[in-house]
């Protein structure tokens, strides 16, 4: 079965998600205020996100060889949240297998080095297969549930995980804090970064369901999918 998913998300009014130059201090309470009121077993970000999260010390090899299957492993652990990194190349290395009170969870592809599994394990980190060479995401969501009874994921990544989420027509739920800036810069990361311009995918229809005032002028807009 697959978990219900939130996509939850800070942009400006023309969609950019990069606040460095909005000129409006710390945004963080921002966007994790409403995240907090969220329901959700799982929060899951990109590799480029959880690396805020992983270890920050020089990495040591370990020693091989190392024969260890590519199958989904489930840690040791005590934890009923989860922290999931959407890592298909297994870049994030760590110290522990916690990020604050949330168990750490890799999304993998079978591509990763046995030296890179033999890590994880070593420090009792969860992972799962997302397939071969490039992940499946329905497949990964419906692993999330059985191994680990995860019934709703709040997605809090960027215009790329985000992306790739809508293009799979996996987002049940859109949480929007609107951020009151009009950017105006081009190349800049969207709420959404699925698709050339040339797609023939269909667009995703939502349905407002709530609207809230928040400080300095900020809208949190809660849409469901159509």
């Amino acid at each position: 079965m697959k978990p219900y998913v939130v996509c939850h998300i800070m942009g400006s009014l023309d969609g950019r998600i990069m606040s460095g130059n909005w000129g409006m201090g710390n945004l963080s309470p921002m966007f994790e205020g409403p995240a907090s009121k969220i329901q959700a077993d799982a929060w899951l970000v990109g590799r480029r996100t959880m690396e805020e999260f992983s270890s920050h010390r020089p990495h040591r090899k370990l020693a091989g060889p190392f024969r260890i299957s590519k199958t989904d492993f489930v840690g040791s652990h005590k934890a009923k949240t989860y922290a999931v990194a959407i890592d298909p190349s297994g870049k994030c290395h760590w110290d522990s297998n916690m990020v604050s009170t949330e168990h750490v969870i890799e999304v993998l592809t079978e591509k990763v080095p046995a030296e890179y599994l033999a890590h994880l394990r070593s420090k009792n980190v969860s992972y799962v297969f997302g397939g071969e060479s490039s992940l499946d995401l329905r497949l990964v969501l419906e692993k999330l549930n059985r191994l680990f009874g995860i019934k709703r994921v709040r997605i809090d990544g960027g215009g790329t995980v985000n992306g790739s989420f809508l293009r799979a027509g996996l987002i049940d739920e859109l949480s929007l804090v609107l951020a009151p800036v009009a950017d105006g810069r081009t190349g800049i990361p969207t709420v959404f970064d699925a698709d050339g311009p040339d797609t023939k995918r269909k667009s995703t229809r939502f349905r407002l369901k709530t609207m809230k005032r928040l400080d300095r002028d900020f809208l949190w807009l809660r849409y469901a999918k159509a």
